[in-house]
């Protein structure tokens, strides 16, 4: 991402954000190994149950259907006043941190995390008990500067 293309992120009057789906490529690679073994087997003079390749590739479609709900479950917003965090498929929970009550965040990421560039984030509000955990979300590190520099426009603390 280049500096105008930074900028013009940073910008926005708010961000909205879910979970990234790099949390489940061990899921995806699992998928693909198996449908690679299918394909080998079918491709070979060995014989394979009709079943099971039935099987692997609804267990592979229930997989990512899985991932895709559980992704839309929790979605997280920084607008100009508050850090929102959205959760629940139906019945929708909300959960508003005025910028006042933020002291600080921290990015947290693992090597794994680190190498595809996703993470989690704790909000904190003036105490290391009461925090709001932003998780696996792309540009941990992108949103945390887009969630300073809103508090900063709103008056909040300097950096």
């Amino acid at each position: 991402m280049d500096k105008k293309e930074k900028e013009a992120w940073l910008n926005q009057p708010k961000l909205q954000v879910r979970g990234s789906r790099k949390i489940y490529l061990i899921i995806y690679l699992m998928i693909i190994i198996l449908i690679t073994a299918v394909i080998v087997i079918e491709t070979s003079d060995k014989p394979l149950n009709k079943n099971a390749t039935k099987l692997v590739f609804i267990f592979s479609i229930i997989c990512i259907v899985a991932t895709e709900i559980h992704r839309f479950g929790h979605s997280y917003e920084v607008t100009n006043t508050a850090l929102i965090h959205k959760k629940g498929y139906f019945s929708t929970n909300y959960k508003r941190v005025e910028f006042g009550a933020i002291s600080d965040s921290e990015v947290i990421q693992n090597i794994w995390q680190r190498i595809f560039s996703y993470g989690d984030i704790e909000v904190h509000m003036y105490s290391k008990v009461n925090v709001e955990v932003v998780k696996g979300i792309n540009r941990p590190d992108e949103f945390v500067d887009f969630l300073e520099n809103k508090i900063e426009a709103h008056g909040g603390r300097k950096r």
